[in-house]
């Protein structure tokens, strides 16, 4: 069938041509691979590669085969491929088991490819697709790489991604700080965070979120003043009326840690901020 005349098939369109049939090259591809040899195989996903009918699950199909054939090199070529022949949402999937793959291959022995490859699919990935690839290429950093580097990935990912996602981000951001570096490089994340402006800032939700647990962090360390200034930071963005958890908070906070004239300004701010 697939070696039909084209001529007798010239006039229909290209997709209806049997000659360039998804479904009937997947149909051979799934006899080789069953009945067939690892060559003959590799013509027939090659020919569909060719003939530009091969879809992204084609690509991954294609190197899961070679690779269980052990054939690493040649997956990594057809990944290649795979990544230059379609584009975001259609190539996330390819990146993301060819940088995985390629990873759990040569770990930290080919770390600056293992980076350019990375540096790529950030590069095409459009915001709502960078989440998962900044956090893996932090992931590689801190295992066979520099944790300095991570820390700015943590960062250029906060910065890109979409503003919806940023606290989760920042959420694993913290979390790594504080485990790589400690309480300074903790407060440098938190100050970043809260301080930042459009069009990489956070919503005026998240950025109260992160303030309470900023404030509450200064406050485990004795640090009754820079948390007082946390408050009195987030307090433009709670609405005395929709964010009472926050200003009971901050209540709580004063009760436990200030005196009447520190009392009296949080009032006057609620106040202020009751629209």
């Amino acid at each position: 069938i697939l070696k039909r005349d084209y001529a007798a098939e010239k006039e229909l369109p290209p997709q209806q041509k049997l000659y360039r049939n998804t479904r009937l090259y997947t149909l051979l591809v799934d006899l080789e691979e069953s009945l067939g040899t690892v060559e003959s195989t590799g013509a027939a996903y090659e020919r569909m590669l060719d003939l530009k009918i091969a879809t992204p699950q084609t690509v991954l199909n294609y190197a899961s085969f070679l690779q269980e054939h052990k054939h690493f090199d040649e997956s990594f070529r057809v990944y290649e491929r795979g990544v230059a022949a379609f584009r975001f949402p259609h190539a996330a999937d390819i990146w993301r088991a060819y940088l995985a793959q390629f990873v759990e291959r040569f770990k930290g022995s080919k770390l600056e490819r293992a980076r350019d490859l990375f540096e790529q699919a950030v590069a095409a990935a459009p915001p709502e697709h960078c989440r998962t690839l900044y956090l893996s290429y932090a992931a590689l950093e801190e295992s066979y790489g520099l944790a300095r580097r991570a820390m700015e990935i943590y960062e250029r990912a906060t910065r890109t991604v979409p503003i919806g996602e940023r606290l989760a981000v920042y959420d694993i951001y913290l979390s790594r700080a504080t485990e790589l570096y400690g309480v300074s490089k903790v407060r440098e994340v938190f100050e970043t965070a809260i301080e930042a402006e459009p069009p990489h800032g956070l919503s005026d939700a998240d950025c109260r979120t992160l303030c309470l647990r900023f404030a509450a962090f200064e406050q485990r360390l004795g640090e009754v003043d820079r948390a007082r200034a946390i408050f009195r930071h987030a307090a433009p963005l709670a609405d005395p009326k929709e964010d009472k958890s926050f200003w009971d908070a901050w209540k709580q906070f004063e009760a436990a840690h200030g005196n009447e004239d520190t009392f009296k300004e949080l009032l006057r701010m609620q106040r202020t901020f009751y629209m």
